[in-house]
């Protein structure tokens, strides 16, 4: 399996460093994690339905950096190879 890092804000929106456009948000943090979850195995089938590789996961210590501001939880989120 490859852990990904969602970072989710204060208003339970989801990005995904690794994934350009794959995003989400959710009602509180448990429906922000459960969306996260969803949104990233819809963008990694498609990238594996066009013949896409997956990215290698950034480093956590990375994503502190790119995105310091906001954060209100960066959320490991796992798919199989």
């Amino acid at each position: 399996m490859k852990k990904y890092i969602a970072v989710i804000d204060k208003d339970f929106g989801v990005v995904f460093p690794d994934f350009d456009g794959c995003v989400s948000v959710g009602k509180d943090l448990n429906d922000a994690i459960n969306m996260a979850q969803e949104a990233l195995e819809l963008h990694v089938k498609g990238m594996r339905e066009d013949g896409e590789e997956l990215p290698e996961p950034t480093a956590l210590k990375q994503i502190y950096k790119e995105y310091p501001k906001n954060v209100f939880k960066y959320q490991p989120i796992y798919i199989k190879q």
